[in-house]
C-alpha cells in the first residue's frame, strides 16, 4: 500500500496562485481549497511518500521564504504535514489535472485525458511527476510562448537547459526543430523527461544527456533555460559558447523584479541585443538575440 503525506498551508490569500502551481510543478498530487477569508487561503495537497518528500518539504520553504518580497504576510504562513494512507489514491487524484493552455497553441494535458481538443491546438501529453514543468507555472508559459513565436524554421536546432519534465523540448520538436538536446543534472528529472518524450513520440527529433552545458560540443540556433536567478548569472558565458551567431536565448525562472539586472548582465558582455521581455504573474522571461 502506498503511503501519502497531506501538505496544508495556510497563506496570504494572494499568493495563492504562485503556491499552487509551484505544488504541482513538485508532483504534488491535487491541490484542495480549504477555508478562507478576506486575507488567508489555506490549500491542501498531497505528497507520495517515495524518499523524494524531505527534499521537495525543503524546497516549499524555500520557495515560501522567497515569496516575502513580494508577498510580506507569507512570513507568517504555516505548513502542517501529517501522514495518509490510501489504498486507491492514484486513481483519486487523477481528477484534479485538466487540460491547461499556455499559448495561442499549445495545450498540456495528462497522459489519461480522452477528451477531443479544438482544431489548430497542439496538444503534448505530461505525466506530473517530480520533475518541473506540468504547464501550470508561469515561466513554464512564458517560455513557450516565445519558442512559439522565434521557432519557425524546420532547420533550427534547440537546447534546452535544466529540462526538467521536457515539456520544452517536446514542445520545441512539435513546433519543427530538426535537433532537440534536452539536458539536466538531476537523474530522476532526466527519467521523467524520457517518459513524456517517449508519450509524445519525439525520441526521434530529441537527444537527453545528463550533466552540465559545458558536456554539450555543439551549438545551437536557440538556446532556452528555465531555471533560476543564480544558474542562470553562472551560465552567461557557456550559454554565449554553445549560441550560434544571430541565435536567440530565452531565458526565465526569475521574479519580475530580477529581470532588469539580469537583461544588464548579459548586455554587458557585448554579444547580444535585446529582443523582448515578457511577464506573467510575478515571473519574467528575456529574449535575447546573438549578434
Amino acid at each position: 500500500m502506498k503511503q501519502w503525506l497531506t501538505v496544508t498551508l495556510h497563506i496570504p490569500k494572494e499568493s495563492e496562485d504562485a503556491v499552487t502551481n509551484f505544488l504541482i510543478e513538485r508532483g504534488m498530487a491535487g491541490v484542495e481549497e480549504l477555508e478562507e477569508n478576506l486575507k488567508w487561503k489555506g490549500l491542501k495537497a498531497y505528497l507520495l511518500k517515495d524518499g523524494s518528500e524531505k527534499r521537495i518539504l525543503q524546497s516549499l520553504d524555500r520557495y515560501l521564504r522567497s515569496l516575502r518580497t513580494i508577498y510580506p504576510e507569507i512570513s507568517h504562513s504555516q505548513v502542517k504535514v501529517a501522514p495518509l494512507h490510501e489504498e486507491d489514491w492514484s486513481g483519486y487524484w487523477k481528477r484534479f489535472f485538466r487540460p491547461v493552455p499556455v499559448s495561442s497553441r499549445f495545450i498540456v494535458l495528462p497522459p489519461w485525458y480522452s477528451g477531443r481538443l479544438k482544431k489548430g491546438k497542439i496538444p503534448i501529453q505530461i505525466n506530473p511527476g517530480m520533475a518541473f514543468g506540468t504547464g501550470t507555472h508561469a515561466t513554464t508559459q512564458l517560455c513557450m510562448k516565445a519558442m512559439e513565436q522565434h521557432i519557425r524554421e524546420k532547420r533550427t536546432s534547440v537546447l534546452d537547459v535544466g529540462t526538467g519534465s521536457g515539456i520544452l523540448a517536446i514542445a520545441a520538436s512539435k513546433l519543427g526543430a530538426r535537433e532537440v538536446y534536452a539536458i539536466d543534472m538531476d537523474g530522476t528529472a532526466l527519467e521523467n523527461a524520457k517518459e513524456n518524450i517517449l508519450r509524445n513520440d519525439a525520441l526521434d527529433r530529441i537527444k537527453i544527456r545528463k550533466g552540465s552545458i559545458g558536456a554539450i560540443r555543439k551549438k545551437f540556433d536557440v538556446i532556452v533555460a528555465n531555471i533560476d536567478l543564480k544558474n542562470l548569472r553562472r551560465m552567461k558565458r557557456p550559454l554565449i559558447r554553445h549560441l550560434h551567431d544571430r541565435g536567440l536565448l530565452i531565458l526565465s525562472g526569475i521574479l519580475e523584479q530580477e529581470m532588469e539586472r539580469l537583461r544588464e548582465q548579459y548586455l554587458e558582455t557585448g554579444v547580444f541585443q535585446w529582443v523582448k521581455g515578457t511577464r506573467q504573474e510575478e515571473w519574467a522571461c528575456l529574449t535575447l538575440k546573438k549578434k
